[in-house]
């Protein structure tokens, strides 16, 4: 062989070919690690012995704690955190598959650049940086956005800081199940624009009006946790739970009671029951919630019996068991998803007040994070703008639009865009797009942290050597802020992105009043993967202006039949599409694997001529999908529901054109709080 070799790459080729010395004349020794790049295992691996690490699972704004099992430096299982109290050791079946995110063999393994026939070619880091530092020295700052997922913690704020010193307000946070009708809600009837926390464990009467906590509705591994909890038999009793929705979901199969009302009139359900408990069980009701009888006056047993389709005798009755029991009432999921979904989450919020839920199973300032901390509107703001030439520069990280939002214009928008960069792991709808695709390393492969709310604080920590040649966004944020220099590059002293991340846990550590060096904070941190503590509560009151609230039931327009599009429990937002184990996993309510269905009711479909596996062509004014009908009698007469996560276009080999996208028939406007309408 032309070049010398050391004793130990002998043995190490050796160990690689399986085929002795003999072995050796065809290959170059330059080559071995990209035969077998684990052949020496960095320190705390001993082959066969398993490690095990402490992160955070990101497969939705949860942020359970997760132990990752680790054998000859490869993950090989992911369970729950015993140790954290928002999963205590449960993990969901999106949790399980993020094994599938790591190694699946459809991500970006560098950086591409599109060429001149529209598609992608390698490019070094160096030059792909280069690209986009000129192209910021090119942009006015006010012409630069950045498109985001929810990002409740140091990446979050490094990219305010980063935007705010280019003189850029442009950050947009996307997420397709948004929480803004309950932010609108929150405001309008209690003045807080906050989400709170709300304890399943301590209620033994639940009423859930449309809202899948038990599937992806916020943290549904805590509230299942809980839920088990304060249903469970204990005081010589059980719990009890009513789902209030148009469509049976697993949520709904978990339930005691299903209460299937017309379409988008929960919320007149929800004030009807606050109007009986606040005039026939308000011992309970703070002392000015007396102002609300004008508000509830009109919402007889008998008036919303009209409305919503059920019996005077069901409102009475669920009035009763509420107003009886210690009682929590929750507004979300699909059900807070159509343009009056406000008012069914400020009815609800009614319901909780007259029944002295308010500060007991429902807490302000303990809540949840995932408030979206935007709006669907900043969305067509982004639209508006690049329509009007005046986004130069556009950055998109851990959103996907153009397939999740449709309807709202992000394609053409992107294409009046001087010049996009998307840090997306894979060829998605959006990133297809980009002039430049800066691969981001996975959450395993990654230090990252995140803030799910409730008082804990939650890290990452990569337990895997990167798989390709990606780089954390953080540390490419930083990089370019280095290369622009000037006052940009003075606003950062963190060398890379983890540095970045342990000077706001030295905050952390002041701000708990925890004692002792940063090393030995930072190393308990890792151990369990994050800080937990009691964030108290918040005390609230009525809004002065709840006496003039006004509400409506949500009208179908002139469509022939109600569309319900909700978010699948495998899928989600459609993230999780690529991931085969979740294309297996059956759909808990229809069965049906790697495919999209219509439900149907049964006598909806004998009446319309329709079959089993029929194709259903669904048209709204925003567009238009195929797909099987089933045959569902989960779901209310004249009523069709469809979920959403398949249909992509582009998301890789188990994702691409299996299915159809959900989102393309949903309402491309924004409603008046600002969210998208999904009904």
């Amino acid at each position: 062989m032309a070049s010398e070799m050391d004793r130990r790459r002998f043995l190490k080729v050796v160990g690689v070919t399986g085929g002795g010395a003999a072995a050796l004349t065809a290959c170059s020794t330059e080559n071995v690690e990209k035969l077998i790049p684990y052949m020496v295992p960095p320190d705390n691996q001993v082959p066969g012995v398993a490690t095990y690490y402490a992160t955070t699972c990101r497969e939705c704004p949860g942020g359970c704690g997760m132990h990752v099992r680790v054998r000859e430096g490869r993950p090989v299982k992911v369970e729950g955190n015993p140790e954290s109290p928002i999963n205590e050791g449960r993990l969901c079946s999106r949790g399980h598959s993020s094994l599938q995110g790591l190694y699946n063999p459809d991500r970006l393994r560098s950086p591409m650049a599109r060429n001149a026939d529209g598609g992608f070619d390698p490019i070094s880091w160096d030059d792909a940086l280069a690209q986009v530092s000129q192209q910021m020295g090119n942009a006015q700052g006010s012409n630069v956005w950045f498109l985001t997922g929810n990002e409740n913690g140091s990446f979050g704020r490094l990219v305010d800081e980063w935007l705010s010193a280019l003189g850029s307000r442009g950050r947009v946070v996307f997420e397709p199940f948004g929480y803004e009708a309950l932010r609108f809600a929150n405001q309008s009837v209690f003045n807080v624009n906050s989400i709170p926390r709300y304890d399943f464990a301590s209620a033994d009467y639940v009423m859930s009006f449309g809202t899948d906590f038990l599937e992806t509705w916020m943290s549904p591994v805590r509230f299942t946790r809980e839920f088990v909890e304060g249903h469970a038999y204990h005081d010589e009793h059980m719990g009890r739970f009513v789902h209030v929705e148009p469509r049976m979901s697993m949520t709904g199969y978990s339930a005691d009671e299903w209460v299937a009302p017309e379409p988008g009139t929960e919320g007149i359900l929800a004030l009807g029951m606050a109007r009986l408990v606040l005039a026939e069980h308000g011992a309970n009701a703070p002392s000015d919630a007396g102002q609300l009888s004008g508000v509830l006056s009109q919402y007889t047993p008998d008036m919303v019996a009209g409305v919503t389709g059920l019996s005077a005798t069901t409102i009475r009755r669920l009035a009763e068991e509420f107003a009886a029991a210690a009682s929590l009432a929750v507004a979300g999921g699909a059900g807070a998803q159509h343009d009056r979904a406000h008012e069914t989450a400020a009815a609800v919020n009614i319901l909780n007040y007259v029944a002295g839920n308010i500060g007991t199973r429902v807490q302000f300032g303990a809540g949840l994070s995932p408030d979206g901390g935007s709006s669907y509107q900043r969305l067509l703001d982004f639209v508006g703008a690049a329509q009007n030439d005046s986004v130069g520069l556009l950055f998109v990280h851990g959103t996907n639009p153009v397939y999740s939002a449709p309807g709202a214009g992000v394609p053409e928008a992107i294409g009046r865009v001087g010049f996009t960069v998307s840090f997306s792991q894979f060829l998605d709808e959006t990133s297809q797009l980009a002039n430049l695709i800066l691969p981001d390393h996975d959450p395993l492969e990654q230090w990252n942290d995140f803030e799910p709310g409730g008082g804990s604080y939650v890290l990452q920590q990569p337990v895997i050597r990167p798989l390709g040649d990606t780089r954390q966004t953080g540390d490419v944020l930083l990089s370019l802020a280095a290369q622009v220099g000037g006052a940009v590059a003075g606003q950062f002293s963190a060398a890379s992105y983890k540095d970045y991340v342990q000077a706001s846990w030295r905050q952390l550590q002041t701000q708990m009043g925890v004692g002792g060096s940063f090393d030995t904070f930072w190393s308990e941190s890792l151990q369990t993967a994050g800080r937990h503590t009691d964030p108290g509560s918040q005390s609230v009151r009525l809004a002065s202006g709840v006496g003039q609230l006004s509400f409506a039931a949500w009208q179908s327009d002139d469509r022939e039949m109600p569309l319900i599009v909700y978010p699948s429990s495998s899928f989600y937002d459609g993230r999780g599409a690529n991931r085969p184990w979740l294309q297996e996993l059956p759909d808990p309510v229809s069965k049906i694997t790697w495919s999209s269905w219509v439900e149907i009711h049964p006598d909806t479909a004998s009446e319309r001529g329709i079959a089993n596996g029929d194709f259903l062509e669904l048209a709204t004014a925003a567009g238009t999908v195929v797909a099987p009908a089933m045959l569902y009698p989960g779901i209310k007469p004249g009523v069709l529901a469809m979920a959403t996560g398949q249909g992509h276009s582009q998301f890789g080999r188990y994702a691409t054109d299996r299915g159809a996208n959900a989102f393309a028939v949903l309402n491309p406007a924004a409603t008046e709080f600002g969210g998208q309408s999904f009904y």
